[in-house]
């Protein structure tokens, strides 16, 4: 269990080392090519030919776009459109994956309300074959167009003519030196990336306590140890700096031995909590809980009454009287044909039967009204009414009572 521990560190290190961010000259580079695409696709088709041989959208930047918008003329809308995409620049953040820079650039965008002019350019081309093949190329070119910058934690150089010492030289170069002592300010040096690697060990502990769940008192207190051994390894390595700090240069890597120790401090408040946290826990009965056989009741639900019954004309405030229901249907009488689906809610339609639709059609703002909203406008010559979509119904003190939002669709057919 431990090796597999001691390999599961090893691993989320690497990978936290090797993680790669969107370089800020690239993201820019991905603006200025949104910026040159989406003018494109607002100008007159005069002049559509004229800016592709001016602006290259794949070398050119705003200067050159805002130079050939300004010497048109009679297109402030789409030059206050570029300003606000050159704006975008503004929105780079530090260690942006690339997958949520693309989708920054070719999707939120557009429906963000905060940049209000690329919102309407977009809402305005909706659906159009043009701007869905616009926004499918955009996602492309910009995702060829961002660059991935490896951290300054990445210890492996792609570069074959000058290779970067892996974490194995580095380590072994800093026992080393530690052991030597022969340059204080080397020593001091090696103790900073000491550190680095000691919080994020330390952080990676904290996450995975955090996640687990222990099967035993034992096991907490297992943990609980090698908390406090962390801490006191924590402390000796403060003593050391102090040590380090006393005999060095005191202007040099003063800022790095500040960072640190805030780093430090921090990781001792959430080991802290993380300790607060596990002894108020109990853990023995939380063990006899999870072992134990559990019992299942059977819980009854309440019957759901099915029934199918048929009303005449709603009251104008969009209800029925209960107790002018039928359980047939009436010709002549019978205009909508309600179906219960719990026991005080039902849906309803107009009846499909000819002589409920005639009968619905004598006084459309009486008989259907009230209680229906039609897609398409009333036809006198109507004489026929689908539905659409059912609308929905409520039994309260005697009534079936239809609120606005739940009117049923329907439809004048001739």
């Amino acid at each position: 269990m431990k090796h597999k521990i001691a390999l599961l560190f090893t691993a989320l290190l690497l990978f936290g080392f090797a993680q790669a961010q969107v370089s800020k000259e690239s993201y820019e580079k991905a603006v200025d090519l949104l910026n040159c695409k989406t003018v494109e696709l607002t100008l007159p088709k005069e002049n559509i030919q004229q800016y592709q041989q001016q602006c290259n959208c794949n070398a050119t930047d705003f200067a050159q776009i805002n130079k050939f918008l300004t010497s048109v003329g009679k297109l402030d809308a789409t030059i206050a459109l570029s300003n606000e995409v050159e704006s975008l620049k503004k929105s780079f953040k530090e260690n942006w994956k690339k997958e949520d820079a693309v989708t920054f650039l070719s999707e939120s965008i557009f429906t963000d309300k905060k940049f209000q002019k690329i919102a309407a350019f977009a809402d305005k081309r909706k659906g159009k074959p043009e701007f869905d093949s616009y926004k499918l190329n955009l996602k492309t070119d910009v995702a060829n167009t961002l660059v991935e910058s490896v951290t300054q934690e990445t210890v492996t150089s792609t570069n074959t003519s000058v290779q970067q010492p892996n974490v194995e030289d580095r380590i072994s170069k800093l026992e080393e030196n530690s052991n030597t002592k022969k340059n204080y300010n080397g020593i001091l040096g090696g103790l900073a990336d000491y550190l680095i690697l000691f919080s994020i060990l330390l952080g990676v502990i904290a996450l995975l306590l955090a996640l687990r769940k222990p099967s035993s008192e034992t096991d907490y207190d297992s943990l609980i140890d090698k908390l406090i051994r962390s801490q006191r390894m924590n402390s000796h390595f403060q003593s050391q700096q102090s040590v380090f700090r006393s005999t060095s240069n005191n202007n040099s890597s003063s800022a790095e031995l500040r960072d640190a120790n805030n780093r430090i401090r921090d990781l001792e408040t959430q080991i802290e909590i993380i300790k607060s946290q596990l002894s108020n826990t109990n853990p023995v009965s939380s063990y006899t809980a999870q072992t134990t056989q559990p019992t299942y009741q059977e819980v009854k639900q309440p019957e759901v009454i099915t029934q199918t019954f048929f009303l005449s004309t709603p009251n104008s405030d969009g209800s029925f009287n209960e107790s002018s229901a039928s359980s047939t249907f009436k010709d002549g009488a019978s205009i909508y044909r309600f179906i219960k689906v719990g026991n005080n809610k039902a849906k309803f339609q107009i009846e499909e039967k000819d002589a409920s639709a005639k009968l619905a059609l004598q006084y459309p703002d009486k008989n259907i009204d009230p209680v229906c909203d039609a897609v398409n406008a009333f036809n006198p010559k109507a004489t026929r009414i689908t539905t659409v979509e059912q609308g929905e119904a409520e039994l309260q003190n005697g009534k079936w009572i239809v609120e606005k939002n739940k009117k049923a669709k329907i439809k004048y057919e001739n």
